[in-house]
């Protein structure tokens, strides 16, 4: 049984709540190197594109267990915003990776009522904006469509068409009217392939969400902190 300082506060920590949070974080981050691998090598769109829209996925999936992950040895806290992130996972609907961060979470939350520590209210409290940094950050990958349609030639030249003449539309998600989903096929002629996806992720959006991620770490890693000034 390990033992942990926690401000005024000593928690004990069963070894098996230690070995729990120690596999745990290690599928999180097989989820994450999972999502971002099957999103890139599943892209039909030229490589800088499918490594634009893989990357901010991997790390968000990578927040929940970095979050259990930094818990130990001394911030217990942290497996508050870890579980609750990871029950927002299912943000991702009909997504394997959501699922299973949502079943991460129940795991985190559990262990976080066998070892937190008693008090410290307010910064239990604040520590709701840890997720909501977090659910911010998915919401960039959906919220503005930018379609993108691409056509391989013979020579293996690769070069962009407009999508709206495939019936893809542009905007914010509220603003916009289409069913068009991600197509692809061989063409005649010249063009061997078209591929089109009716939403891509731009770098100000993959941007956005990197850095919405790294805030809901680095938010929660302050508010856990040993020496915070929270004695109620």
């Amino acid at each position: 049984m390990a033992m942990i300082e926690h401000g005024s506060a000593t928690t004990e920590w069963p070894e098996s709540s230690l070995r729990l949070v120690r596999w745990t974080v290690v599928v999180g981050y097989g989820l994450a190197l999972a999502a971002f691998v099957l999103a890139f090598v599943g892209s039909e769109l030229r490589l800088a594109s499918a490594a634009v829209d893989a990357f901010p996925v991997m790390v968000l999936v990578a927040v929940p267990p970095t979050l259990a992950m930094l818990s130990r040895p001394d911030r217990p806290l942290l497996l508050l915003p870890a579980g609750l992130t990871g029950l927002l996972g299912l943000f991702y609907v009909l997504s394997i990776w959501g699922w299973g961060l949502a079943l991460l979470g129940v795991l985190w939350l559990v262990t976080y009522l066998q070892v937190a520590p008693a008090g410290h209210w307010l910064r239990k409290l604040a520590m709701l904006a840890v997720p909501l940094l977090f659910l911010a950050g998915t919401t960039m990958l959906w919220i503005h469509l930018d379609p993108v349609c691409e056509q391989r030639l013979r020579d293996r030249t690769v070069t962009d068409i407009d999508p709206t003449t495939r019936g893809f539309e542009s905007g914010w998600v509220w603003e916009t009217d289409t069913d068009s989903f991600s197509s692809s096929g061989t063409i005649s002629g010249d063009v061997v392939y078209e591929a089109c996806a009716s939403d891509t992720r731009v770098l100000w959006e993959s941007g956005a969400a990197t850095l919405l991620a790294a805030g809901a770490v680095l938010l929660g890693w302050a508010l856990a902190a040993p020496g915070f000034a929270d004695k109620s």
